[in-house]
Formats: C-alpha cells, sequence, structure tokens
C-alpha cells in the first residue's frame, strides 16, 4: 500500500512539474505573440492547419460532451489561429465581390488554409461551399441553443435541399452556410444561419421512405462568399452510373459506436447501377425479395468508405464532364444497411428524378432557379 500512494505521489508531482512547464511555455511565447486568426499573420507556414488523426487523443487535445474536441496548439491559440508577432499581424481580409453567378465550382485546394497532418477523410476548407448544416432548437444545460441534425445543399440563395426524413417532424428548423470546423467560429470567412421558414415535403414521400426529398425555403437569402456557393443541378436525362463522387457532412465516423466529427468530412464512392445496388440489398437482412424504389441511386461499397448516422440529406455531387471542377449534384444521402459494409453501398435519392419537381416548387415560391443552372460562362 505505501508502494502505491509513494507511486501515486511521484505521478503526481511529474504532473505539477509539467503543467508548470507549459505555463511558463505559454507566459514566454504571450510576451512576443498574440492569438490571431492564421490569414491574419503574415509570418511563414501560418496559413498551416493541422489536422489530427481521429483515433487518437493527444494531450493537447480536451473532449467535452463526449463528441467534441477542442483542439489547441502549445500556445494555446485555437486549430485556425496562430500565434503571432505584432509585426506580422495585418487586418486584411478578402474584399473582391463574390456572387452566386457560377454553381457547382469545387474549392480542390480550399480557401486560405493548407491542410497538413492525417488528411484522410477530412475536406479541405471551403471545398465544398454548397454544402449545408441543418439545425434545431434543444436544451443544453437548460440553455436553448441549436444542435447539428442533417446535412442539406444550397440550391438558390434562399433554397436548400435535403432528405425529406430529415425534417418530417414539427419543428422549426435552421439552416447554417459556410461552416467547416464547427469548434470555432474564427475561420477566414463567416458562416451565416437563416431560419427555415418553409419546409416542402415531397408530396408522396411515405413510410417506405420512397420520395424522399425536401426543399427548405429560408426566411432570407444567403449572402454569396468564398465560402458560400450554389451546387448544380443536372439534367434530368443525366447518368452517374460508374463515375466517382463526393458526399459528406459532419454525421458518425462508424456505425452505433462512432462520434460526430467536427470538420466537414469528404468521402468518395462510386455510383452503383440500380439494378446491381438491389442485389446487393437483397444479400443483407433486407432479403431476397427487396425491391429497390426507382426514386433511389446507389454509391459506394468500398469497406469503411461510407457516410454514416448524422450524414442524411448531404449531397452526392458528381464531377460534370470537362466542367473544370464542376459538379452536378446526383444524390442526397438517404440511408444504408450499417455504415462502410464491403461490398454494400448506400441508398440516395436520385435528384435525376426530381429536378423537374424541385423547378416547378421554385416557380411556385418565387425563387429564381438561375443559381444551380449549369453553364459554360
Amino acid at each position: 500500500m505505501a508502494k502505491k500512494s509513494s507511486s501515486r505521489v511521484a505521478l503526481l508531482i511529474v504532473l505539477i512539474q509539467l503543467l508548470l512547464l507549459v505555463d511558463e511555455r505559454y507566459a514566454q511565447s504571450a510576451k512576443n505573440c498574440r492569438c490571431v486568426e492564421k490569414h491574419r499573420c503574415k509570418a511563414e507556414g501560418s496559413t498551416d492547419v493541422v489536422v489530427l488523426p481521429s483515433t487518437i487523443t493527444p494531450a493537447n487535445v480536451l473532449t467535452v460532451a463526449g463528441d467534441i474536441d477542442l483542439r489547441f496548439d502549445e500556445n494555446h491559440c485555437e486549430r485556425v489561429e496562430i500565434c503571432c508577432e505584432e509585426k506580422d499581424i495585418t487586418n486584411s481580409r478578402l474584399t473582391e465581390h463574390v456572387a452566386f453567378d457560377r454553381c457547382g465550382i469545387r474549392n480542390l485546394n480550399g480557401i486560405g488554409y493548407r491542410l497538413v497532418g492525417d488528411k484522410i477523410g477530412v475536406s479541405e476548407y471551403g471545398e465544398f461551399p454548397w454544402t449545408l448544416m441543418v439545425l434545431i432548437n434543444q436544451q443544453v444545460v437548460e440553455i436553448s441553443k441549436q444542435v447539428y441534425l442533417c446535412a442539406a445543399s444550397l440550391i438558390a440563395p434562399n433554397l436548400a435541399l435535403t432528405a425529406a426524413h430529415c425534417v418530417k417532424q414539427k419543428e422549426q428548423y435552421f439552416v447554417r452556410a459556410g461552416e467547416w470546423d464547427t469548434n470555432t467560429d474564427k475561420e477566414r470567412f463567416q458562416t451565416q444561419t437563416r431560419e427555415v421558414a418553409q419546409v416542402i415535403i415531397h408530396e408522396k414521400y411515405n413510410q417506405l421512405h420512397h420520395n424522399n426529398i425536401a426543399l427548405l425555403k429560408l426566411d432570407k437569402p444567403f449572402e454569396a462568399d468564398e465560402n458560400i456557393q450554389t451546387i448544380c443541378l443536372p439534367p434530368p436525362d443525366a447518368n452517374f452510373n460508374g463515375h466517382d463522387c463526393f458526399t459528406g457532412a459532419w454525421g458518425k465516423d462508424k456505425f452505433e459506436e462512432g462520434r460526430l466529427q467536427n470538420i466537414l468530412r469528404r468521402v468518395e464512392v462510386p455510383v452503383v447501377p440500380h439494378d446491381k445496388c438491389q442485389d446487393a440489398f437483397r444479400s443483407t437482412r433486407l432479403g431476397p425479395f427487396f425491391v429497390l424504389d426507382k426514386s433511389y441511386m446507389c454509391a459506394g461499397g468500398e469497406e469503411n468508405v461510407d457516410v454514416c448516422t448524422g450524414d442524411g440529406g448531404a449531397p452526392l455531387v458528381c464531377p460534370i464532364a470537362s466542367g473544370n471542377d464542376r459538379y452536378f449534384q446526383a444524390g442526397i444521402v438517404a440511408w444504408g444497411i450499417g455504415c462502410g459494409q464491403k461490398g454494400i453501398p448506400g441508398a440516395y435519392t436520385d435528384v435525376t428524378k426530381f429536378v423537374v419537381w424541385i423547378y416547378d416548387k421554385m416557380a411556385a415560391l418565387g425563387v429564381d432557379p438561375t443559381a444551380s443552372k449549369y453553364s459554360l460562362l
């Protein structure tokens, strides 16, 4: 017993010494620099953003509420901040005029930051500027707070596209654009949040989740920015079979025991023909007589590469032929059998089946469809 007590005392002394060392380093660095947003620092390497593996919890990661990682560096700066010397600090910000004039532009290398570290499955900052968060109010420790529910896509400045199963309840929904890392509000461009004024669920959506699509009319339009843009809607006759496409949101990294992600994910999946997808589903608990509704398409099937719980409503986007990194929205994340099972793709609402319905609703709502129509100009 005495040996155990002395070991604990020794360990406590070591921990105290480490804390004192960290405080000393922090105090020393604070004399020469202060935490500012990375884009405001002119020092070399200031735009590097370190991404840590999701499978480890290093000493400088504080975990709260089970699902949220608050990451700081040795100077107590946030992930998108840097301890910058006063002489290198600038108040500059991109001030170019930005408009919703060309849909579906993917920022392949991100905007303003360069990711380093474990980047697998992590999107660049601003890479998919059409991906939105759907939020609801929830009581958290007796405080009303907007919490993440599903994802959506921006198809007009005041109209979002999502899955019907995400918004079928009588709730007050909100939509946030421009989000990337949910743990900070100090990214280069601000996020914008709008209240949902009207939910339009497809008339033939049913308990079997056929026709799983909905539109969210916003109380006021989003303002265009580098990190907030629209996605192009495809032609009704478009065929994406065999294409490698992208999806992702802030959902769980694993089925059941996974946890929500704080950085927008990037998942690359191949589109699977409808008949082959139906055959794959018939090999699961759905049984040999399962019929995949024509309102669905499928993508995925590679082990451990998939969207998961919490990614519902996220757009599946496919490259436009000769489109110079421009994309059509081919699908909407809907459902799956687990997440990332080998040979079992995920089911997505087939947007091509609903393009006419979407444009009809736009006309009825008085929404200008221009921002979602692809053109070479």
